[in-house]
């Protein structure tokens, strides 16, 4: 399964932002994680969850969307819409992927920006960007929670959900784990058994058939043993 690509859509226009949901809802590789209506209430979002691709109309109450930005610390993708192009040069300013104007009928201009967006992504090394940050957002409960990924031990499948164990507690979360899977830095963690990743500097001991981590026996599957051993380093003769 492909990543998809996290999305926040901000308009005070509830219009725009339906023709914006229609449009990201096509494209296979985009998932919405929120939806505003004013700037301020996705600021909130926005300083608490990383986000691949922000949507963002510029002439908004309380807050426009330039104003916006120079208030994230940590800014996505942009992709600005307005229904007047003489803001064109200023949103560019602000180094932004690309700049649609409104109303955004025509998909194929839309899937553009969206392909420049994810290029960028994927150019500056943000298809890692929890390795590059330390942490994963994962949905518990309503709940996006942060995880800082040296506290992970290992993650268990648990029918439609996983058991993420760290040094503390375990927590249960509503996804697959392929899906985690896909998301964690592969230098640092390794699928070892259908039902099992483990974080590798965790790993206390390991014999032909389990390994160990914080007393928890953790059984090794033979398909994933190779990939397992190759990521970590041995000396043996």
């Amino acid at each position: 399964m492909k990543r998809k690509y996290t999305c926040v859509l901000v308009d005070d226009d509830r219009m725009s932002l339906k023709i914006l949901e229609i449009l990201v809802a096509k494209t296979p590789f985009l998932e919405v994680i929120g939806v505003f209506d004013n700037p301020v209430d996705a600021f909130r979002m926005l300083s608490e969850v990383k986000v691949d691709i922000l949507f963002l109309d510029v002439e908004m109450p309380e807050m426009s969307g330039l104003e916006l930005l120079d208030s994230l610390a940590d800014q996505p993708q942009i992709i600005m819409t307005t229904s007047k192009d003489t803001y064109a040069v200023p949103a560019f300013d602000y180094e932004v992927a690309d700049f649609l104007l409104k109303p955004i009928e025509n998909y194929s201009r839309f899937l553009k920006a969206v392909r420049k967006a994810k290029s960028n992504l994927e150019k500056t090394g943000d298809l890692g960007r929890q390795d590059k940050s330390k942490q994963i957002f994962i949905k518990i409960d309503s709940l996006l929670l942060s995880f800082q990924l040296k506290d992970i031990l290992y993650i268990e499948a648990f029918g439609d959900y996983i058991k993420i164990y760290t040094e503390e507690k375990m927590y249960v979360a509503h996804a697959k784990l392929r899906t985690v899977e896909e998301t964690l830095p592969k230098n640092a963690f390794a699928r070892i058994h259908r039902s099992f990743i483990v974080r590798l500097d965790k790993i206390e001991n390991i014999d032909p058939s389990n390994l160990e981590v914080r007393k928890k026996v953790i059984p090794i599957s033979n398909s994933y043993r190779s990939n397992l051993l190759a990521k970590i380093n041995t000396l043996s003769n």
